[in-house]
């Protein structure tokens, strides 16, 4: 009979202290405790933040659509408190504002994104998503109204949707005292200096007959002043906020015109939404930022030299040390993540079902 051997293979090993399982650059990030390669996960998060839907990723790279969601859902929490950390005490000279037309798949009821865009340096401040009320536009204002500086009053241009109006006369003013029949009263006074223009469009049959430039606040000669001192026309428009749109669109599958990729849940849109709105700040260039170089840089081979420097929108609003904190507080995705969207959806090869 053989004798029993000293070893215990079914004894309990002493627990890895938990200050050694917290020890990994994955911690407070969208990526702790997630078994797949970071390189990876960054590849379907940016082809989500270029247009692909999650079902078609996971066509596409092999993961199932339930891992993919759980991912977006995590990277859009982290963004929203990224925002929330360094858009703050903005100054913002002139704010375009509109609205976007969605809806859940298995739901009638309509919502509504609500969008500012700064036209200057192309970062949206603020994001809202609801339905198509004056609760929602208060809620909008009273946002842009925290993420600003003290004392900054910005340029203000939207659509003819008079909910406007009304939450930015609630929000930007003071209350005066007053003395009426020997009592002291307050009163509300809008801001002097603040400008807010219109552009109303009118429609038949589904065809754009007439557009009316109208003054809510201001006159149209301070507003022309005021956008020609920005660089600007002069002119009250909203075309900045309308190209975004399209934009969004393009990228976001949920919010494409007849398309089969409709949300099913708010939270699932909206964290898609604040992962966009990240990507698009953070990540994405943007042509019209771009800076010319003084002196073309060469980049060898046959390549044609590099005549300008691209930029973000964040970048081109904050200083050089902030942006590279936000960039190291979004991105320990890091490597490989400033993909081109092509490059994204052709991220797939060499993935397989047991590397998650």
């Amino acid at each position: 009979m053989a004798k029993p051997s000293g070893s215990r293979p079914f004894a309990a090993r002493p627990a890895t202290p938990r200050s050694r399982l917290d020890a990994t650059p994955r911690r407070h990030t969208p990526l702790y405790r997630l078994k797949t390669p970071s390189q990876q996960v960054a590849v379907v998060l940016t082809a989500l933040a270029e247009g692909l839907d999650p079902s078609a990723a996971e066509r596409v790279f092999g993961y199932r659509q339930a891992t993919i969601t759980t991912w977006l859902t995590r990277a859009g929490k982290h963004a929203q408190t990224l925002h929330e950390r360094f858009f703050c005490h903005l100054h913002l000279p002139h704010l375009q504002l509109d609205e976007l037309r969605t809806r859940l798949r298995c739901a009638t009821q309509v919502l509504w994104l609500w969008l500012a865009i700064d036209p200057l340096t192309k970062i949206l401040p603020v994001l809202q998503l609801g339905p198509r009320t004056q609760t929602m536009a208060h809620q909008l204002i009273h946002s842009l109204r925290e993420s600003l500086a003290p004392g900054c009053l910005p340029l203000f241009t939207s659509d003819g949707l008079n909910l406007y109006f009304y939450a930015l006369t609630a929000h930007f003013g003071q209350w005066l005292a007053l003395c009426r029949r020997g009592q002291n009263v307050r009163r509300w006074q809008v801001e002097p200096g603040l400008i807010y223009g219109q552009v109303k469009k009118c429609y038949r049959r589904r065809k754009l007959v007439r557009v009316r430039h109208v003054m809510r606040l201001g006159t149209q000669a301070d507003l022309a002043v005021a956008l020609q001192g920005m660089g600007f026309s002069g002119r009250l428009n909203t075309a900045f906020i309308e190209r975004v749109n399209l934009t969004i669109r393009h990228a976001i599958a949920a919010l494409a015109r007849r398309s089969w990729a409709t949300a099913q849940q708010i939270p699932h849109l909206l964290a898609h939404l604040e992962w966009w709105r990240a990507y698009y700040h953070f990540v994405r260039p943007h042509q019209s930022l771009r800076v010319a170089l003084m002196q073309p840089r060469e980049r060898g081979g046959k390549l044609t030299a590099q005549r300008y420097r691209q930029r973000t929108g964040y970048s081109c609003w904050q200083n050089q040390s902030t942006l590279d904190d936000a960039r190291g507080a979004l991105l320990p995705l890091a490597t490989g993540f400033r993909l081109r969207g092509s490059q994204a959806r052709g991220g797939c090869r060499g993935m397989s079902r047991g590397e998650r």
